[in-house]
């Protein structure tokens, strides 16, 4: 809404505002004071002027409103048989109160971006208290010198009551918008720590990579080397030389994109702890919108029975997406009551994660090859491709390379499939 206002012409909002009160200043009730109308509008007004006005000149946008309601209540007079001049000298003052609340608020409060929530009370409070005031000054028959104390303290109380109430509304709508700012930066921080925890293994194996390119680029210098040694034409020897060299340039550029992201990573996000129990509700999080994206009913059970803090939350995150993913994919032609849950505990001076579900399970025929690199069984039914087979095989080389653990897997074939990783308690936690 807020933002929807910043693009609208400032009048267009004085407008509204002025309109908006003004028919709310037909909520009222009286008997106190020489017949005065205490009117819930001068609640609404502070509130408009204090969030969508905000930007706007409070003296503006008071006197907008004073003539709408002076204007109203008039035409709403005379319809009912009044004549312009009681109306006139009726609702004149009514007028002036407005014009002197904005006057007042203008005085006390000269910059509404900045005024504490302490301050704001007494300058709303001055505000009702003084433009009453003036309202009754101007208004001959409002105040007699018997009743001027009995009437002023009524006011005061009444003035008190309206800010009161307005206040606790600004500060419910401040924690109201606190909220949405939290919710907002933490879904932001979600999306950023999973996307950074996908590039984390995309760089994994795109080091492990650069490891492979290194082998090639020995093997071609040492073809150059033994050719060198033969009586073949020279060119087949340059050209053993210049792919030696190629392969190196290759190297040295994919090195060079694996520091980039490494950097970029590096600068946008540094966290570096994390809870076991925040990784689980990030994971729950995300888990959530990939089945709903997928209409499907999958009941999430994630426990966290001993929690730590550990540094690696990227690499554990990682394995615990694709197990979880994993799962729900093989679960996408399964029937409603389908269940993913991780347990975890620490068992002596290991962690324990299972990872199960009660899917289709495994068959015996493939279990064997499931950690092994290009291995897949799945397949995209739209376009006919083949997954690429990683997911597993890196979940594997992470747990063992990464954390010195061991992953193992029990799958009856119809009946659900459960992956237990066992990781060092002195590894994983900072503080073991």
């Amino acid at each position: 809404m807020k933002k929807f206002l910043k693009n609208t012409n400032p009048n267009y909002i004085v407008l509204i505002i002025a309109a908006v009160v003004a028919l709310f200043s037909q909520f009222y009730f009286s008997g106190f004071a020489g017949g005065f109308r205490i009117s819930a509008a001068v609640i609404l007004l502070p509130l408009l002027i204090m969030t969508i006005g905000e930007d706007i000149s409070t003296i503006k946008i008071c006197t907008a409103t004073a003539v709408a309601i002076f204007l109203f209540r008039s035409f709403l007079y005379i319809l009912q048989g009044g004549t312009t001049g009681d109306a006139f000298a009726l609702y004149l003052p009514n007028m002036c109160f407005y014009i002197s609340y904005g006057v007042i608020f203008a005085i006390l409060c000269q910059n509404k971006h900045t005024i504490t929530y302490s301050k704001i009370f007494g300058v709303l409070y001055c505000c009702d208290f003084l433009s009453n005031i003036f309202e009754i000054c101007i208004t001959p028959s409002a105040l007699s010198q018997e009743n001027v104390i009995r009437t002023l303290s009524v006011l005061a109380g009444i003035a008190f009551v309206r800010t009161l109430v307005t206040w606790i509304i600004l500060i419910g709508e401040k924690q109201y918008r606190t909220l949405l700012q939290r919710e907002e930066h933490e879904k932001r921080y979600q999306r950023l720590f999973l996307m950074t925890t996908g590039l984390k293994n995309e760089i994994y194996f795109m080091k492990k990579n650069s490891e492979e390119i290194e082998n090639v680029m020995g093997t071609a210098y040492r073809l150059y080397e033994n050719l060198s040694a033969t009586d073949l034409p020279p060119e087949i020897k340059k050209m053993s030389l210049e792919l030696a060299k190629d392969v190196h340039e290759i190297k040295k550029d994919y090195i060079r994109i694996i520091k980039g992201i490494e950097n970029e990573i590096s600068e946008e996000y540094d966290e570096k702890q994390m809870k076991f129990s925040d990784i689980l509700h990030i994971l729950y999080d995300t888990t959530h919108h990939l089945l709903e994206s997928k209409n499907m009913e999958v009941v999430l059970n994630f426990n966290c029975q001993d929690d730590f803090v550990t540094e690696d939350h990227y690499e554990l995150m990682n394995i615990l997406k694709n197990l979880v993913t994993n799962a729900i994919e093989a679960m996408e032609s399964g029937e409603k009551g389908d269940t993913v849950s991780i347990e975890q505990a620490l068992v002596e001076d290991e962690y324990i994660f299972v990872v199960k579900d009660n899917g289709p399970g495994i068959s015996k025929r493939h279990l064997p090859n499931i950690f092994k690199m290009g291995y897949s069984t799945k397949f995209d039914t739209a376009t006919g491709n083949i997954y690429r087979g990683v997911g597993l095989c890196g979940v594997k080389a992470t747990i063992e390379e990464t954390f010195g653990g061991r992953i193992e897997v029990s799958s009856v074939f119809g009946d659900g499939t459960d992956f237990i990783i066992k990781i060092p308690k002195n590894v994983i936690s900072v503080n073991p």
